[in-house]
């Protein structure tokens, strides 16, 4: 059984014009899995923001949830799993956050080589 490895991926960017922005984990390596237990996200400048959570394969985006962020400087969490294939990445795409606004997300797992889970 091969050993899973803790991992951290911080994200981050500015949003454009007209107030998106979306922001995307590297593909994992061949055969692994990324298994994601959280999924945290901010935006330090606007009240009124939304943070849409999923996964792109091939540049088709799915989205799994939707998270509504009302203060500003606030960290909202995402617990729930995600299993990422290697061919795969997770996607975080900020609706309404303000032109040239800085956005965060940090998505915290584990990869597991085996590609086990």
């Amino acid at each position: 059984m091969a050993r899973k490895k803790p991992i951290l991926l911080p994200l981050s960017g500015v949003s454009d014009a007209s107030g998106d922005l979306t922001l995307k984990t590297k593909p994992m390596g061949a055969g692994g899995l990324l298994c994601v237990q959280l999924i945290s996200v901010r935006n330090d400048d606007t009240a009124s923001c939304l943070a849409h959570i999923g996964v792109e394969r091939a540049g088709l985006v799915s989205y799994l949830e939707t998270i509504v962020m009302t203060t500003a400087g606030y960290t909202y969490p995402y617990y729930h799993p995600i299993w990422v294939p290697s061919d795969y990445r997770v996607v975080v795409k900020f609706a309404s956050a303000g032109n040239k606004k800085a956005c965060y997300a940090v998505v915290f797992g584990y990869l597991d080589p085996s590609g086990e889970g």
